[in-house]
C-alpha cells in the first residue's frame, strides 16, 4: 500500500507504522472509519449524529446509529444534533464523543490507537484545523496529523499525485464541496464551496412543501436524492420517481406524495451552479503546465458525486472530463488510513523521491 501507487517508490521502515492507526473521515452527514489491514482497508461508518441533553450539550447520550434514530423524536428534554456544520466541528465536546466512539469501532477490544488522520475541509482555518487535532488528542490518540479532504480523496482514489502533470478531485461531501488541483504530491490550489448534500436535502424538503403542501422528514428527502436524484444536463435520463409519507400542510393528516427526478435536478441546481462556479474560478488560476493532467485525471468523490447526469453537467459547463469513484463514501477514509500508516510520505523530499 502506497501513497504514490508505485510499491517500489517509496521504502517506509516497518518499525515506523502504527500497528493500530486509523483514518477518519469526520463529515458532517457520516463518519467514515478505515484501519489499514495489508493492502486492503477494514472500514466502518457510522452517522455523525450525537444526542444530548437540552439544558446541557456537552452531556452525550448516544451516539452514531442510536442517536440518529432520534433525529425529530427525541422528548423534550433531549436533543439530537449534528457536531460539524458545512464540514466544520461546531461542538468540541460532541465532536469528541463521536471520534471516540469512531476509534472505538476501528480498534479492538484492548488496543489502543497509536495515529489517527482526520480530513477535513481544504478552507479550514487554523482554528478549525487545531479544533480537529484537540479532539483527536482528548480521544485517546498519540498522534494525531488533519489533511485536506481533498488530498486525502486523491490519495484514497489512487490519481497519480506524485506527478508533476497534475490531477483534479471534486469532492462533494454533505456539508462543504472541495476542488482540489494537486501535482507533485502537494496542494498546487484549492476552492472550498461551502454547499453540498444536505443543502440539496433542504431544498427537497423546500420543494415538496411549495409544490405539494406536504412536509416530510430530511431523511426521506436524502432517500429520494439517492433513489431516483439528477442533475440537469445536455443528456436525456428517465424520469422516475419515489413515493414518501409526508404531513399535509393543509389538514395535518398523512398524505403520500410522488418525488419525482425532475424535482431532484432543480433541488440540485443552485447546488451544481455553486460548484461550477468553484471550478470555473480553479480554472482560471490553473497554470497552463497542468491543464493536461487536470484534463486527463479528473475524478469526483462523494455521495452526491453518484447524482446522474454530474459527469455531463460537468463537461457541459467546463469542457472538462471527469470519472466518478467506485467508491466515492470512502476514499477520503483510505486516503487518510494511508497516510496514517505512512506519514513521511508526505515530506517534501520523499514525494520527490517517488518521481525518480
Amino acid at each position: 500500500m502506497s501513497i504514490f501507487g508505485n510499491e517500489d517508490a517509496i521504502e517506509i521502515e516497518p518499525t515506523r507504522v502504527v500497528k493500530n492507526s486509523l483514518g477518519i473521515d469526520l463529515g458532517t452527514l457520516n463518519t467514515v472509519i478505515a484501519k489499514p489491514s495489508g493492502d486492503k482497508f477494514d472500514l466502518y461508518q457510522i452517522p455523525s449524529v450525537v444526542a444530548v441533553k437540552k439544558d446541557d450539550p456537552s452531556a452525550v447520550l448516544a451516539v452514531g446509529e442510536e442517536a440518529k434514530k432520534m433525529l425529530g423524536r427525541t422528548p423534550e428534554d433531549i436533543v439530537a444534533v449534528r457536531p460539524l456544520k458545512k464540514g466544520v466541528i461546531e461542538n468540541v465536546a460532541q465532536a469528541q464523543a463521536l471520534l471516540i466512539r469512531a476509534m472505538e469501532i476501528g480498534i479492538n477490544e484492548g488496543e489502543t490507537v497509536g495515529r489517527i488522520v482526520i480530513g477535513i475541509p481544504g478552507d479550514a482555518s487554523e482554528v478549525e484545523k487545531n479544533a480537529a487535532e484537540e479532539i483527536g488528542r482528548k480521544a485517546g490518540a498519540e498522534y494525531v496529523l488533519v489533511v485536506s479532504e481533498g488530498l486525502a480523496a486523491a490519495i484514497g482514489a489512487g490519481l497519480p499525485i506524485a506527478e508533476p502533470n497534475g490531477t483534479m478531485v471534486i469532492d462533494i461531501g454533505a456539508g462543504s464541496t472541495d476542488l482540489v488541483v494537486i501535482s507533485l504530491g502537494g496542494i498546487n490550489d484549492i476552492e472550498t464551496v461551502r454547499v453540498g448534500g444536505d443543502d440539496i436535502d433542504n431544498r427537497i424538503v423546500e420543494l415538496v412543501a411549495e409544490k405539494y403542501n406536504v412536509a416530510i422528514s430530511i431523511h426521506d428527502a436524502e432517500a429520494a436524492k439517492m433513489e431516483v436524484g439528477m442533475i440537469h444536463c445536455s443528456e436525456e435520463f428517465e424520469n422516475l420517481s419515489y413515493e414518501v409519507i409526508g404531513k399535509s400542510l393543509e389538514t395535518n393528516r398523512p398524505k403520500k406524495v410522488v418525488i419525482d427526478s425532475m424535482l431532484v435536478a432543480d433541488a440540485v441546481e443552485p447546488i451544481i451552479q455553486a460548484v461550477v462556479g468553484g471550478l470555473n474560478l480553479i480554472l482560471e488560476r490553473l497554470p497552463a503546465e497542468l491543464m493536461m493532467g487536470v484534463y486527463k485525471n479528473t475524478v469526483a468523490v462523494g455521495g452526491s458525486s453518484r447524482l446522474r447526469g454530474l459527469k455531463e453537467r460537468i463537461f457541459d459547463e467546463s469542457d472538462i472530463p471527469i470519472q466518478i469513484s467506485d467508491d466515492p463514501m470512502t476514499v477520503v477514509a483510505k486516503g487518510t488510513a494511508i497516510v496514517a500508516a505512512e506519514p513521511l510520505a508526505l515530506e517534501p523530499e520523499v514525494r520527490l523521491k517517488a518521481m525518480k
